[in-house]
């Protein structure tokens, strides 16, 4: 008798698709697809739902799960500063190198200097030169500063009116020195206690200081002195406000009248400068009073003093006050 069951087998009930898919589910049972295992680092996260991540991150992953976070490199902050630290360091190296060259070599010591006076090179003057060699004694021509040079040139000689310094690296300075012109000639008369009176002929610049003995420019205008002893180099028969006045007056003067004036008379005590002209006649001025005011007088008075063809003596400008106008001459 046959049993009351039956053994069924499923299979053989089972469409043919659903047959194929279960075979396929048994071959890849427990392995991973292809496309899960295509990337290292992101298998790992197809395999964890949402949640799963979650607490994976709150508690970290050990052992083999390390293995899906990518291998430990330099990130690009490490390698930047890696880059910047090995290219300093040939720049520290080198500003190193140059600040020992320029501060504790001898590459840059002055040791070589020539001194022109207006273009002409000064090789004679070892005063000079030895005031230059010790200005110049142990300085760096980069940091040498000039101005301590040039005011103590000035002070010590007052003949010159400027310097100025060229520095020709690596070791070579020039100094250029400017001098104040020639102003005037002065004649000094000197007048000696037994009586005796003695001429000497000076150059004079524009500061009123003699820097030339013996010497004279027939160009520049004359000017006649009188002193009780013989003057020297770098003394000061006038001060400059008077040396402009006097040079000035004969300028105007010469101007005005076309009479040329032989010299100029200064006469210390009396504050008064006489002009000599060529037609054998002086014209006396006041130094204290306004140089024009007396010019512009003679002027006026020329339609009744006829100085071109008259002979005359002097002229005398110097009266002030209510006879201003007033002007008294000598005739020969």
């Amino acid at each position: 008798m046959a049993p009351f069951w039956r053994h069924t087998n499923k299979k053989k009930h089972q469409p043919a698709g659903t047959r194929q898919n279960a075979h396929k589910k048994r071959r890849t049972f427990g392995r991973a697809s292809i496309a899960q295992t295509a990337s290292p680092y992101s298998g790992q996260q197809n395999l964890f739902s949402g949640k799963a991540r979650k607490g994976r991150r709150r508690r970290g992953t050990t052992g083999a799960g390390r293995m899906a976070a990518p291998p430990s490199r330099l990130g690009p902050g490490k390698f930047s500063r890696l880059k910047k630290i090995l290219l300093a360091l040939p720049l520290l190296a080198l500003t190193g190198g140059l600040i020992y060259f320029v501060f504790f070599t001898d590459y840059f010591l002055i040791d070589e200097y020539r001194i022109y006076d207006e273009g002409t090179e000064i090789t004679s003057d070892l005063e000079l030169n030895e005031l230059v060699r010790l200005q110049l004694r142990d300085q760096n021509i980069l940091f040498f500063d000039e101005s301590l040079l040039q005011n103590e040139l000035l002070k010590l000689h007052p003949e010159y009116s400027s310097a100025s310094i060229k520095k020709i690296l690596p070791q070579t300075i020039e100094l250029e020195l400017e001098r104040f012109p020639i102003a005037a000639n002065i004649i000094d008369i000197i007048e000696g206690a037994d009586g005796l009176r003695i001429q000497k002929k000076y150059l004079i610049n524009s500061r009123g200081m003699i820097i030339m003995e013996n010497d004279e420019i027939p160009d520049l205008p004359y000017i006649r002195i009188n002193t009780s002893q013989a003057l020297g180099l770098n003394a000061y028969p006038l001060d400059q406000a008077k040396l402009d006045y006097i040079i000035n007056l004969v300028k105007v003067f010469e101007e005005k009248f076309g009479i040329r004036v032989v010299e100029a008379v200064y006469l210390k005590a009396a504050r008064e400068v006489h002009l000599r002209t060529e037609k054998d006649f002086d014209v006396w001025f006041d130094l204290g009073k306004d140089m024009l005011s007396q010019i512009d007088k003679l002027k006026r008075a020329l339609p009744k003093l006829d100085i071109y063809k008259t002979p005359l003596q002097y002229i005398d400008l110097r009266i002030s006050g209510n006879n201003a106008e007033k002007v008294i001459f000598k005739r020969r």
